[in-house]
């Protein structure tokens, strides 16, 4: 048997084994639904193509800036992703005395549809270009692209019919990177590279705040209904923030990361370990969002004009309400090997672990003259509970050349969840998922190459029966003792209020759908 006949049946005997282990998964997944990555998280940096610790392409930017020693001569990368995602909310009932779930208050199902297309500087894009001078010592490259992004948006009705309204209506969450990259070769096969980056956060989060739920034990307010309680999740008691800072680069707030990582290889084998910082250098821990389109409208019980935008007091002009956001990003280590099973065969793995247990919360203030006027009582600080965990990526690919032309590739992701089952609500939908990846690459032109991939994940629905946001902590807190805290930071329920899990219960039933797409060009010369 000729060498070409030995290759050929070697690569047709990994193809079907890749093939039939990838058809074994899906058939046992059949009865899950689909869902997203982790939340803040952008899983395909670098578009859908063969990325990795040990891939030589410029998406080791983000991956292991080490690894660009391996890109050759000049070379530019464009890539875009589709994201097809839809998340459907089925609110258990509650108690319309107390918000307790079990009750007779019942909700319609809420669903959030959203389809993202790349753009320029935008969500699911991602730029770069490199040089390495004519040699292979030194290598330089420029990326951008938004490794922490979370998109999600439901309906708005006029006549208070949103069930997710006091978790979330609308989440955008966008940090765009601008990400210089070097690369320097030391011996024959050690390479190490660094990749700062310059961080920019725009956001947008619209919600609503339950007003009577600080009434006390029963949720009264006194301007709800005179002398009447309010109930509980009474839209008339319900104000409307909306918080954004618009998306444009001047509407930013600025922050560094630091980027590096190590490649090693030996004959087939090949090493790559990268790690990328949380944000340094902001005014806050985490990043910050400058909320100045930022607007509140009053509930349609308030005297003072209820179900109208708050304006500015006479002879202002102009916006008068600002909102400041902060919350936490992680930092990320990522490690991958390569092994060259044949010529042209490729087995590839490797982890990302991300730190999201830092992101524990949103932080929300507000500023204006109109909130301080009398009769509105409306909260300036607000804290939005995430109690995020940290999250492992491991992804597994096979991937076989055709007569140094074409490229074909199967990978499996498997995640972690970012959210335990009793933090799941609208605003976070998470679970273990399991991705099937098909890639492939081929050389259109002598200068030119395409590349496309397809991927779905696999999530089974999420039930919350036993949720953490409990709205009677509110009332526990402000209720004099015995019966309440009366205030006092020592108690357990003042805690939970400051934490932001005083707010209307999110159990329920969780699913989501989600489909990714894209594709690569890139031009080497």
């Amino acid at each position: 048997m000729s060498f070409s006949e030995r290759r050929a049946r070697l690569g047709r005997h990994w193809r079907v084994r890749a093939g039939g282990g990838l058809a074994v998964i899906v058939a046992l997944l059949g009865g899950a639904g689909r869902a997203a990555a982790a939340p803040l998280d952008e899983p395909f940096v670098g578009g859908m193509s063969f990325d990795g610790p040990t891939s030589a392409n410029l998406a080791a930017v983000y991956w292991n800036p080490a690894a660009l020693g391996l890109v050759r001569g000049f070379q530019l990368m464009v890539s875009g992703s589709g994201r097809l995602t839809t998340v459907n909310v089925n609110r258990a009932p509650i108690n319309p005395a107390t918000g307790a779930p079990g009750g007779t208050m019942t909700f319609p199902e809420a669903r959030a549809r959203d389809l993202t297309w790349p753009s320029p500087l935008g969500p699911n894009s991602f730029f770069a270009l490199s040089t390495d001078f004519g040699g292979d010592r030194f290598t330089i490259a420029f990326a951008t692209y938004m490794p922490y992004l979370q998109r999600i948006t439901f309906p708005v009705s006029a006549g208070g019919d949103e069930p997710t309204r006091y978790q979330m209506l609308t989440l955008d969450l966008r940090n765009l990177l601008l990400a210089p990259a070097l690369s320097i070769r030391f011996g024959s096969d050690f390479r190490v590279g660094f990749a700062p980056g310059f961080l920019f956060s725009t956001g947008r989060l619209m919600f609503a705040e339950d007003l009577a739920l600080d009434g006390g034990s029963a949720g009264l307010a006194s301007d709800c209904m005179p002398g009447v309680a309010c109930g509980a999740e009474n839209p008339r008691a319900a104000a409307r923030y909306d918080v954004s800072s618009g998306n444009d680069l001047g509407d930013a707030k600025f922050s560094v990361t630091l980027g590096a990582g190590i490649y090693y290889r030996r004959r087939s084998f090949e090493l790559g370990v990268a790690y990328q910082s949380r944000p340094l250098g902001s005014d806050v821990p985490g990043v910050e969002v400058a909320g100045q389109h930022t607007t509140v409208t009053l509930p349609p019980r308030d005297p003072m004009g209820g179900g109208s935008a708050l304006n500015c007091p006479n002879g202002q002009s102009g916006r008068c309400i600002f909102g400041d956001v902060s919350y936490r990003l992680p930092d990320v280590w990522i490690a991958g090997a390569t092994w060259r099973l044949a010529p042209g065969l490729e087995l590839s793995a490797m982890v990302r672990w991300l730190w999201l247990s830092m992101h524990d919360k949103i932080d929300i203030r507000l500023s204006g003259p109109t909130l301080d006027s009398n009769g509105h009582e409306l909260p300036q600080h607000i804290v939005l509970w995430r109690g995020f965990k940290d999250v492992w990526d491991t992804r597994v690919r096979i991937s076989y050349w055709w007569r140094e032309r074409v490229r074909v590739g199967a990978m499996l992701r498997v995640e972690t969840s970012a959210v335990d089952t009793a933090a799941v609500n609208a605003a976070a939908v998470d679970g273990l998922k399991v991705e099937p990846v098909a890639l492939i690459e081929f050389r259109l032109l002598r200068q030119l190459w395409l590349g496309g991939g397809y991927g779905v994940t696999f999530m089974r629905a999420v039930d919350v029966t036993n949720s953490v946001f409990q709205p009677e902590l509110a009332g526990m807190c402000v209720d004099p003792p015995p019966d309440g805290g009366g205030g006092s930071i020592a108690n357990p329920a003042c805690q939970g209020r400051l934490a932001g899990r005083a707010r209307p219960t999110a159990a329920g039933h969780y699913t989501a759908q989600t489909q990714d797409f894209g594709v690569t060009m890139t031009l080497k010369f």
